[in-house]
């Protein structure tokens, strides 16, 4: 419920709680993608505020490129277990065993590959 007396901030997180759930509600097989970085994280946390106090309804996709950090994915599982939210982590597996990385590839070219080919074969197999 919106008020006259809630911030700026408050009307947002209460408009994007909101979307949330009529999404969920509209949708058969809702995810939402998960990078592991800062607006991810606020996605998450309005999605644990939408859903509060039962679970997240939907996973987590995270699109794995092999390019982060050992410490990202570490914090990736970790917050996934501790929100009790189900991960799909996926990667272009062809794309990797043929080493593709952006210096010999381009970026564009590479985040095609190790990017969207994988968001599309997850998608699809999901």
């Amino acid at each position: 419920m919106i008020t006259a007396a809630m911030s700026h901030l408050d009307v947002l997180e209460a408009e994007s709680i909101h979307m949330l759930r009529e999404v969920v509600s509209e949708s058969s097989r809702p995810a939402m993608l998960y990078s592991v970085g800062k607006d991810s994280s606020v996605m998450l946390r309005l999605a644990q505020k939408a859903f509060y106090p039962g679970r997240i309804p939907f996973p987590l996709v995270h699109i794995d490129t092999g390019f982060k950090f050992r410490e990202m994915i570490e914090f990736r599982d970790r917050t996934c277990r501790e929100a009790g939210v189900e991960l799909i982590a996926h990667t272009n597996q062809e794309a990797k065993r043929d080493s593709a990385n952006p210096f010999q590839l381009g970026t564009t070219k590479c985040c095609a590959l190790l990017k969207t080919k994988a968001l599309l074969d997850v998608l699809a197999a999901h």
